[in-house]
């Protein structure tokens, strides 16, 4: 099945181009006088990473198999295919083979004299059921991070001064999202598991569903904990379709988010609703937030 992905991919996408030996792609006609942004992870997440590769985001994606990080071989293949600069930022979910491989990428290029920088996104605040403690895995929030560090590196930004920003958006990007269906766990008739990850694991409680309203209310309760929301905070807003919701759900779902945040005092200055990050297997949708510290995030 990734062998044919791959190929349809190809077909489709005449921009990018297959780094050979690897599930990865890299932009068609890369320039290499900026530093090269590159993302990637297990595949069933489409269009991430590979959907985001272009002007002002990322120079290069690399997969692995199904729910399964790239190797740290091909990851440092598709970065030498990309750049011969011996500079590059990689931009990678918090789930701990993910960060062990590119860790591992990162330390071999280093020793071979390259400069390279690392976002580790980190935006979910479900909760674990037993330990109730947070387990700050990188979801939908990612997607911030590929545009706003793209158009950073677009606009000349060295490695440091990329990693500064990283630093910054890590605290102010937050994301949750719910199933309704997923394969991994069973749920009844009209029944929602809040709080799931993006490779099927379970949430933090189910219910059934009444409402959209409803389930925007469960979402933003979660979120402004963790926020602290301040009258007069200016927030973007990313509804994110795991799977399985059509834009007419999305953009009902995404109003009720944004009707409530206006009731919280807050301000919405970005909203944008889509299919970004999925989860094969799953039907569901979560709801990201980015508090705005700096006006030229909201300009990339």
């Amino acid at each position: 099945m990734l062998d044919d992905l791959q190929e349809g991919i190809k077909r489709a996408y005449p921009s990018l181009e297959h780094v050979a030996g690897t599930r990865g792609f890299i932009r068609r006609g890369f320039k290499d006088d900026i530093v090269p942004l590159i993302s990637g992870g297990g595949s069933g997440h489409d269009p991430a990473h590979w959907g985001f590769v272009g002007d002002g985001m990322l120079a290069g994606a690399v997969s692995g198999e199904l729910f399964v990080p790239p190797s740290a071989g091909d990851i440092v293949e598709v970065t030498r295919k990309l750049t011969g600069r011996k500079r590059v930022f990689y931009i990678v979910k918090n789930f701990e083979r993910d960060v062990d491989e590119f860790c591992k990428a990162r330390l071999f290029l280093e020793n071979a004299g390259w400069k390279v920088g690392m976002a580790i996104v980190k935006d979910d605040i479900s909760v674990d059921t037993e330990s109730f403690e947070k387990r700050r895995r990188g979801v939908a929030g990612t997607v911030f991070f590929h545009k706003i560090l793209g158009d950073y590196a677009r606009n000349g930004a060295s490695v440091e001064e990329l990693q500064k920003v990283a630093d910054e958006l890590s605290e102010n990007v937050k994301t949750i999202g719910v199933a309704f269906s997923g394969d991994n766990f069973s749920l009844g008739e009209d029944e929602i598991f809040y709080g799931i990850g993006i490779h099927g694991e379970e949430g933090y409680r189910r219910e059934r569903f009444e409402s959209s309203e409803r389930l925007a209310r469960e979402l933003i309760s979660k979120l402004r904990l963790s926020f602290g929301f301040k009258p007069q905070d200016a927030y973007a807003v990313l509804v994110n379709s795991l799977g399985g919701v059509t834009k007419m759900e999305q953009l009902v779902f995404s109003n009720d988010v944004c009707e409530l945040l206006e009731a919280e005092e807050v301000s919405v200055v970005f909203d944008k609703t889509g299919t970004f990050l999925t989860s094969f297997g799953l039907r569901g949708i979560s709801l990201t937030l980015l508090r705005i510290e700096d006006e030229n995030w909201l300009k990339a």
